[in-house]
C-alpha cells in the first residue's frame, strides 16, 4: 500500500492503523510518490492519495491522472516521465472533498475517496474493496 500524504501527523495515525495489515510505503511528496510507483508498481495493493501535497510541483490529482495513464496538461518535472500505469484502486484521502465532488474526483481517477480526519471505519470498507487481506471493515 502507497500513501502519499504531506502531513506528519495523518501519516502517524494512518501507519499505525494499517500497519497491522498492510506493507505500508510513504511518499511526502509527488517526487516520493513517483519513485515509489516506479519500484513497487508491481506490488501495490493500492494508493492512498492526498489532494494537496504542500511543497510539490505535482498535486495528487495530477498524480493519480498520470498514474492512470493519461496525458499530462502541461510540462512535467523529469522525475514524473516514464511511469508505470497503476492499474489498482487509488483512493482520494483529503480535506478537499468540498471543493471537488466525488464524481469530478472518480473522473480524475480514483476509484473512492475518503474525507479527512480520516473515518477509519469507512477507509476499512473502501480497502476492503481491494485484492488481497481484508479489514473486515476494523481499523
Amino acid at each position: 500500500m502507497l500513501y502519499v500524504e504531506d502531513d506528519e501527523e495523518n501519516w502517524e495515525v494512518a501507519d499505525y492503523r494499517l500497519s497491522a495489515v498492510y506493507d505500508v510505503v510513504r511518499a511526502r511528496d509527488a517526487a516520493e510518490a513517483c519513485a515509489a510507483v516506479r519500484e513497487h508498481a508491481s506490488a501495490l495493493h493500492g494508493i492512498l492519495m492526498d489532494i494537496e501535497l504542500r511543497g510539490s510541483d505535482l498535486n495528487g490529482i495530477e498524480l493519480t491522472e498520470l498514474f492512470r495513464g493519461k496525458r499530462a496538461t502541461r510540462e512535467l518535472p523529469s522525475y514524473a516521465h516514464g511511469l508505470p500505469v497503476v492499474t489498482g484502486p487509488i483512493i482520494f484521502v483529503t480535506a478537499h472533498g468540498a471543493r471537488y465532488t466525488d464524481v469530478e474526483l472518480m473522473l480524475f481517477g480514483a476509484d473512492s475517496v475518503i474525507a479527512k480526519p480520516v473515518d477509519f471505519q469507512a477507509l476499512a470498507l473502501a480497502l476492503d474493496a481491494l485484492p488481497g487481506k481484508r479489514f473486515g471493515g476494523k481499523l
